[in-house]
């Protein structure tokens, strides 16, 4: 039997029990009760839904009196199951269901009604618990979880932290406030030298070393008043426990307490020691000579600075500077190890000179070394020190049984304190120096400030000189080379002008000498040639057939790249090559400067030819003469003033000049000379034999355009 035909219980009311729209009504009365009185996360349709179900569930359990119980405690529990469990959740559920059912099936139900609503009571009362009990259970295992983990990581981080404290390389210590060991790991131990128990009766400040104790008590005062500084970080120097002090890396920070009150210091330390010697092997290597141990210039400068700072101002400071003369040959000759320990001895002598005064020795590197000295009574004058400099290192020092000696070139200056400024002085002295050593071996100097502006401008332009040349700003000039004969023209001479950038110009030789220190002689060489050369190709194209000469200095002339410079610049052109003349100095070419006599060979054999200048009429030039293919020889410029001044002819040494020109001519050359004036002095050396001169008498120098216009007439046209 379908439901629909299922007999129905005695007394039953199932058409009324049954209404949908009563249930639904019911349901959304009980659940608007219910937001009242307690939080339930559900949404009001699904509320709505559960309630309806339970209505259902309620009159069923009045059709089923044997379900009441169950049924009953069913409802109470689903109610504590959707959090309906405000304080006044089941008043209200109990109260509303009472008033509905009564009002829906009237008192003859009251029974039934009152054993349904016991239950729910009991369900929900039962449900209640659980879901208490089950809340306190899931808390006590959160909370325990909560408990083991933060065992386990506490336990953990205890872990970490013991073995990074014990096995660290750094020493890490940790002190009360007032510096009394609590802890020290191994480290610490190990970098100090003290045992753990050798430190319980110390504390942190008798490990200060006695410089550095003041300032580091008050830095660990510091932080413990929290005023200042939230760490510190400094190297510093502590003592060991064998008394020998260690350079440190120290790291000193404050362990506070949960109210923020400090309680402990933390300091760890970083073993340092072989590091700081290590940068102070550097620092010393900077500043000091490497094979003597003497101050470098660096280190020199610095000092001067310094004691014109600090001395008296009415003092007086003394500034020698040394150049040991000839040392190359000590260095060729017995090697650079022989000369190494020279070095050392010369060093180790000028300390001594100077003992017992307030002064420093230093090397300037090479053979060059400074003494600066403190003016006081007792202190010797100049000229008494710069004998006691060689004195001393003339007593020869023996090496494999070979006694070697040395000599100094000095130069010096003198300062009052007050005057005097470091850069300046380095300066005056080795300007000092310079014309010492121009002056010959053993000499000294004094540097005289009257001369102080030209040899500072001279020392400019060596120093702009190469920038010079890059920018243009010389010139080739070319002066006539004429036979005293009246003949003519035998070639243009080339020389050098510089109009520098401060409006000053320079000639030929004072080209020369500046390029000669700023070490461009030979690039300008190179340049003079090149530019004279093509010069030279622009005139023959235009008819003015003539010869070139170009004088070098000994450095220029010895080049042994000469001959391949000159054979790369008469390629570059399609002109006879005996149009160029070459003017050696005797300098470039004598000694043992065999390279530079194959150069002059090689040259010969292109066509180039070559003459010399500065004869002064040796021996040795003779012979020179002789076994070079060299045509001609220019008299030194002394020995034509030697002529040019005499007032007798007849004096004997204008009569040895005289006899120099039979003896070139034996040696198969031709006699020039140079600085001829006026007419007498042509008539002068052309009654001698000399064959050409130039000088002023015959043109001065001019640039290359004005050359067609100022070429001499020959004598006679």
């Amino acid at each position: 039997m379908d439901e629909g035909t299922a007999a129905e219980p005695p007394g039953a009311l199932v058409p009324q029990r049954r209404d949908a729209e009563w249930r639904a009504n019911v349901a959304r009365r009980w659940a608007a009760q219910l937001s009242t009185a307690s939080y339930i996360p559900l949404a009001r349709a699904t509320v709505e839904q559960v309630l309806t179900e339970l209505v259902d569930r309620v009159v069923a359990a009045l059709d089923e009196p044997s379900a009441v119980d169950e049924i009953g405690r069913e409802v109470g529990a689903r109610l504590v199951e959707m959090h309906a469990t405000g304080e006044s959740s089941l008043p209200l559920s109990l109260n509303l269901l009472r008033d509905e059912l009564v009002g829906r099936f009237g008192d003859d139900e009251v029974h039934r009604m009152l054993r349904l609503v016991a239950a729910i009571a009991a369900g929900y009362a039962a449900a209640d618990r659980e879901s208490t009990f089950v809340q306190q259970e899931t808390l006590k295992k959160a909370l325990l979880r909560s408990k083991l983990k933060a065992d386990r990581e506490l336990a953990a981080s205890e872990a970490r932290f013991s073995e990074v404290f014990t096995t660290t390389p750094i020493g890490i210590a940790i002190t009360d406030l007032e510096g009394k060991f609590v802890q020290v790991n191994p480290a610490w131990e190990y970098v100090l030298g003290y045992q753990e128990s050798a430190l319980t009766s110390m504390t942190i400040h008798d490990l200060f070393h006695p410089e550095d104790a003041e300032y580091l008590s008050a830095a660990y005062r510091e932080l413990a008043e929290g005023g200042g500084a939230k760490r510190l970080s400094d190297r510093k120097r502590l003592l060991r426990a064998n008394g020998e002090e260690a350079w440190a890396y120290l790291a000193v920070s404050v362990l506070r307490g949960s109210d923020g009150a400090p309680g402990n210091f933390v300091t760890m330390v970083e073993d340092i020691t072989e590091l700081h010697m290590l940068q102070a092997r550097f620092r010393y290597q900077a500043l000091h000579d490497v094979l003597t141990g003497l101050p470098n210039r660096q280190y020199f400068f610095t000092r001067l600075e310094a004691a014109l700072v600090n001395f008296p101002r009415e003092s007086w400071m003394t500034l020698y500077h040394l150049g040991l003369d000839g040392f190359e040959v000590i260095n060729d000759g017995l090697g650079y190890e022989v000369g190494d320990i020279l070095i050392k001895t010369v060093a180790r002598r000028l300390e001594q000179l100077v003992e017992g005064e307030e002064a420093l020795v230093a090397r300037f590197g090479g053979t060059e070394f400074a003494i600066l000295v403190w003016q006081q009574e007792k202190t010797p004058a100049v000229p008494e020190v710069v004998q006691g400099i060689n004195d001393l290192l003339a007593e020869p020092v023996y090496i494999g049984g070979q006694g070697i000696a040395a000599s100094a070139s000095v130069g010096v200056v003198q300062r009052r304190v007050a005057d005097a400024e470091a850069s300046h002085m380095l300066w005056a002295a080795d300007v000092a120096l310079r014309r010492a050593e121009a002056a010959g071996k053993r000499q000294w100097a004094l540097f005289d400030p009257d001369r102080a502006p030209e040899e500072q401008i001279e020392s400019r332009l060596a120093a702009v000189m190469p920038g010079g040349l890059e920018q243009g700003e010389f010139d080739v000039v070319y002066r006539p080379l004429m036979r005293l004969d009246g003949s003519g023209l035998v070639a243009l001479e080339a020389g050098l002008r510089w109009d520098t950038a401060e409006g000053t110009t320079l000639d030929h030789d004072e080209c020369l000498r500046l390029a000669e220190r700023s070490g461009v002689t030979l690039s300008l060489r190179d340049w003079m040639l090149k530019t004279a050369w093509k010069q030279l190709l622009e005139w023959h194209a235009d008819g003015l057939e003539v010869q070139l000469s170009l004088p070098l200095s000994p450095n220029q002339g010895q080049d042994p790249d000469l001959a391949a410079m000159v054979h790369r610049i008469l390629d570059a052109g399609d002109l006879d090559p005996g149009r160029l003349r070459l003017c050696l100095p005797f300098a470039a070419i004598s000694g043992d400067n065999e390279e530079s006599r194959d150069n002059v060979r090689f040259l010969s054999n292109r066509g180039v030819r070559t003459s010399l200048h500065g004869f002064q009429g040796s021996p040795e030039e003779l012979r020179l003469l002789r076994e070079l293919p060299v045509d001609a020889v220019r008299l030194a410029d002394e020995l034509v003033a030697i002529v040019r001044d005499a007032e007798d002819p007849d004096v004997p040494e204008v009569q040895a000049v005289r006899n120099l020109v039979p003896l070139v001519r034996a040696c198969g050359a031709e006699l020039w000379v140079g600085g001829v004036r006026d007419e007498r002095e042509a008539e002068t050396w052309r009654e001698m034999g000399c064959g050409v001169a130039a000088g002023p008498h015959f043109g001065d120098p001019v640039l290359s355009f004005d050359v067609p216009d100022t070429l001499p007439t020959p004598r006679g046209s």
